[in-house]
């Protein structure tokens, strides 16, 4: 794929407004340069979140995630690189330009983007003729029945196929798509005899869109007794029904805003919350809800409400989900839904929104769901019973995390099957286990060594007083640094600084890195120059501390070589020492002249 232009990337982040961007996730409040608010990033009472809206930057003192207007998009609407450069593109009227590429890869990029078109198109077209046609009069009529609105009919471009076998086939011919591109995009199937004719006829026709809001796919229901009831887009380059969330694209900014997503089984259920004002819903195209789409729906939340249907199929695959969803680090509940209910039906009812309200308020964690499903279901009045019921119950608690939750559901087991909590501990030891951890895309920060954190505070104090530091960074080398991604900032900072004063302007090979972990830092550190206060003596202090523990690195090495035995320069080493000595003693006295 052609790549987007380093000129084209600079003038996308030139144009954005960075508080525009922030402002649909959380309230800011100019603070100084910057400006304040709680952190869309995670859970807080106390605004820890800062953005620069000059440099296009943003750092949160609290979880530690930052970077810039690219990567913001990124986090919050789940995208790649490149196509939050291409959103942000779109929103600010930049034109981008791309390296060339091969007519081969050109080919495939413009005949990938003529798919979606078509898709696009396509739900257009379905649309107006459940508005417009008079063969699709018992489809309205099913949609006013249940109760559903023009708005949310509107919002989700819902339509209707026609009978007629190639109608949509001609109509998109006719604006010059060829047939091999109807067939890519799954809109049509073989027709007995030889030949191609619509795949839909005659249902009701549900888009299934990306996060983006890219049409990739249909469902479509019948509105009689036919079979299938429901028939979906065939496996295509573009749509895989085990990868897909229903209702995400519009969904999105909701579950990022509420920090929640309610998951049901179908899309009538989407569409009856998102019309009863609960828009954070998508549907998992069925009640197997995969690893895939959990993974989906990772990107913008972890906090998941499953509200499947009060039946054995629902309950099956909400018990299936703990595994994926502790891989996933998902922090996922179960609403219970009264038998006989589905969620579009509770929330049409009267006072049903209320009530759905109180169980997702009451709703059990997965685990605990589980555990009293596995005891419900099980004879504990038989020692058979105890054992089968230990034999669904030792793996689901072994592997859950170390929590109070835990603890609480094995104490609470070890009651129901009469076993002393000891006992319960000893007989999970043998229950199949797992290693606890970040599997499956979960990522913890690690944590810094205080000498990691000196250093980047003293790099952070150079940005914030850049004409103090330079004397300072020319005394200097990558020694003075442990890790690499702090040698790199060091240098980033270096070749910055230097450029500022011998060019007045930042030159181009310091401009902020685009992604990856020296971006993240270098963003946190000028976050840091703007918003912590520090005295007027800690930029030279924090240089003698590194230069203090720069020397007795040098002192360490040359004591392993003297006891290994090889042959040292013991003036060198004596000379270290006396040198390390002298700055101890000015920074014990609060004397921190240039050394």
């Amino acid at each position: 794929m052609a790549l987007i232009t380093q000129a084209s990337i600079q003038a996308v982040l030139d144009a954005c407004d960075m508080l525009e961007i922030v402002a649909p996730y959380t309230t800011l409040k100019k603070s100084g340069t910057s400006h304040m608010g709680r952190c869309p990033f995670h859970g807080e009472k106390t605004p820890s979140f800062s953005v620069d809206p000059v440099r296009k930057l943003y750092y949160c003192f609290g979880c530690g995630e930052g970077g810039n207007a690219f990567r913001f998009i990124q986090e919050k609407e789940g995208l790649q690189f490149v196509d939050a450069v291409r959103s942000l593109a779109d929103k600010y009227g930049v034109s981008l330009d791309y390296e060339s590429s091969s007519p081969e890869e050109e080919k495939r990029r413009v005949g990938k983007e003529r798919i979606y078109s078509l898709l696009d198109q396509a739900a257009g077209y379905y649309s107006r003729v459940l508005q417009e046609s008079s063969s699709a009069a018992a489809a309205r009529d099913y949609l006013s029945r249940r109760g559903f609105k023009e708005e949310v009919i509107s919002d989700f471009r819902l339509g209707f196929s026609p009978e007629k076998g190639k109608a949509l086939l001609k109509a998109a011919t006719a604006k010059g798509y060829a047939i091999e591109e109807l067939v890519r995009a799954g809109l049509l199937s073989d027709r007995r005899g030889g030949g191609k004719m619509d795949r839909f006829r005659g249902r009701l026709m549900f888009p299934f869109t990306d996060h983006r809001g890219r049409v990739l796919g249909f469902g479509a229901r019948v509105l009689d007794e036919s079979k299938p009831k429901y028939m979906n887009s065939p496996e295509t380059e573009l749509y895989h029904k085990s990868r897909l969330v229903f209702g995400l694209g519009n969904a999105r900014r909701a579950i990022t805003r509420e920090n929640r997503v309610f998951v049901v089984e179908g899309y009538t259920d989407v569409l009856a919350l998102n019309q009863a004002g609960m828009p954070a819903a998508v549907a998992s195209m069925g009640t197997a809800l995969t690893e895939q789409q959990m993974r989906e729906i990772s990107r913008f939340t972890k906090n998941v409400f499953l509200a499947f249907d009060a039946d054995w199929a629902g309950r099956s695959a909400m018990l299936r989900a703990l595994e994926p969803a502790r891989r996933l680090g998902l922090n996922v509940r179960v609403i219970e839904m009264p038998t006989g209910n589905d969620p579009a039906d509770l929330v049409f009812a009267t006072g049903g929104l209320e009530q759905f309200g109180e169980l997702a308020a009451s709703a059990p964690g997965l685990l605990k769901y589980q555990v009293q499903t596995a005891l419900s279901l099980s004879d504990l009045d038989s020692t058979e019973g105890k054992v089968q019921a230990f034999k669904k119950l030792g793996p689901i608690l072994s592997q859950a995390p170390n929590s109070i939750e835990r603890d609480e559901q094995i104490r609470i087991v070890a009651g129901r099957l009469r076993l002393s909590p000891e006992n319960m501990a000893y007989l999970m030891q043998s229950a199949p286990s797992t290693e606890n951890g970040d599997a499956g895309g979960s990522t913890k920060r690690r944590v810094l060594s205080q000498g990691e954190i000196t250093e980047r505070s003293f790099l952070s104090l150079c940005l914030a007083r850049e004409e103090e530091a330079g004397r300072y960074l020319q005394l200097m080398t990558e020694a003075h640094f442990t890790t690499d991604l702090n040698r790199s900032a060091f240098n980033w900072v270096k070749n910055r600084l230097a450029s500022v004063k011998e060019t007045g302007s930042v030159i181009k090979e310091t401009a902020l890195p685009a992604g990856g972990e020296l971006s993240d830092l270098i963003s946190e550190l000028f976050i840091r120059a703007q918003t912590e206060k520090y005295s007027p003596a800690a930029l030279p202090e924090l240089f003698m501390r590194l230069c203090e523990s720069e020397i007795y690195r040098r002192i360490e090495k040359l004591k392993s070589r003297l006891g290994s035995g090889e042959e040292v320069d013991l003036k060198e080493l004596y000379r270290l020492e006396d040198r390390r000595r002298g700055i101890l003693r000015k920074i014990q006295s609060g004397t921190f002249e240039t050394v």
